[in-house]
């Protein structure tokens, strides 16, 4: 039996004790949560130890395994003293705020030889894992193209990062994963709609060597939006995350048509077709691959390079961005120097 532990019980971490309480392979022995209130009503409900302070849970329970779900500029510090007290970590994503932090956790986690696996959920979601199974059979051919929405509005627990990091890194891990790959290219645009203080809205387009990726995410959208497409040379697919729905539509194309309108027809009767998706909770199937790499020594699906890759893609896009905004506002200055230069010599 594997003792575990949760420490942050805001959105994610409440539901990381939940999911450790309904399991048999595993014991919730403590959570750890700065809201006195909050943190003794997760430890009541699920009839565990509560800790304000989680250095001080750490050294007083039996842990042998720890969610992480704090803010993410404390991943650092709680991280490494986890691992430093001999614990194996599921690490909320982003894996860190900067690449320096981040290498520093995983270095830790090889030392000691313990597990780090990083939260990147929807890599355990049912219609993902039926689309990889698709994809390793090659159903669609090879990949041409990836269109992905992430959209909707402003998560409230949400106040240190943007929307590129904490919102669209979800698909440039997955996409990294699908075309086993690093992005060549990295482009973006992004900017604040709503929000004053940080991106929330963000374009992000993604050369992968032959494979063309268009990323949008955004914190504006009324409506929650979770869709992947996907475009090969074999075949179409359509990924809903939210409904945990795969359908896929085969290339049908025929040579011997006899006008271009008969080609046209020809190309559109081929129709989507569903595939069967056992849905099941994310989380849970994250939490219980955790536990099995603890169980068998395993590495993580998911692990600190996986991770290091797409906060390094993410903050590339971010940079990129915000090197276009400053090229922007020197055009628009020099513009707006030039007209007031041609008014003055007009007067």
């Amino acid at each position: 039996m594997i003792n575990c532990a949760v420490i942050g019980l805001g959105n994610m971490g409440k539901h990381h004790a939940r999911v450790y309480s309904e399991l048999n392979s595993c014991n919730l022995v403590a959570v750890a949560e700065i809201d006195c209130l909050h943190g003794k009503t997760i430890s009541n409900r699920y009839n565990c130890h509560f800790y304000k302070n989680f250095r001080n849970m750490i050294e007083n329970e039996t842990i042998d395994a720890v969610s992480i779900a704090v803010p993410t500029h404390l991943h650092e510090e709680v991280a490494l003293f986890c691992i430093n007290k001999g614990k194996h970590v599921l690490l909320e994503k982003p894996i860190a705020s900067t690449l320096a932090e981040a290498y520093r956790i995983c270095n830790a986690a090889q030392d000691k030889e313990f597990i780090l696996q990083v939260g990147h959920i929807e890599h355990f979601n049912p219609a993902v894992l039926k689309l990889i199974e698709m994809l390793d059979q090659d159903i669609l051919g090879q990949l041409l193209t990836i269109v992905v929405r992430r959209v909707g509005i402003t998560p409230p627990q949400i106040t240190d990062s943007n929307v590129i990091i904490d919102l669209a890194i979800h698909d440039i891990e997955l996409c990294n994963f699908l075309t086993n790959k690093l992005p060549e290219k990295v482009y973006c645009r992004a900017g604040t709609g709503i929000l004053t203080d940080r991106e929330d809205f963000a374009d992000i387009f993604l050369e992968y060597n032959g494979v063309n990726v268009l990323i949008q995410s955004n914190w504006i959208t009324p409506v929650k939006i979770r869709q992947m497409h996907l475009t090969g040379t074999k075949g179409y697919a359509e990924l809903d995350f939210i409904e945990q729905k795969l359908s896929i539509a085969e290339t049908v194309v025929e040579h011997d048509y006899d006008d271009f309108g008969t080609f046209v027809i020809k190309l559109g009767q081929s129709k989507m077709m569903d595939i069967p998706v056992i849905r099941d909770e994310p989380l849970k199937l994250e939490i219980k691959h955790f536990l099995s790499c603890i169980t068998n020594k395993e590495k993580p699906h998911i692990d600190g390079k996986s991770a290091i890759d797409a906060l390094r893609v993410a903050l590339k896009a971010w940079r990129v961005s915000l090197n276009r905004g400053i090229e922007q506002k020197k055009s628009d200055l020099d513009l707006r120097l030039k007209q007031e230069g041609k008014g003055i010599n007009s007067n």
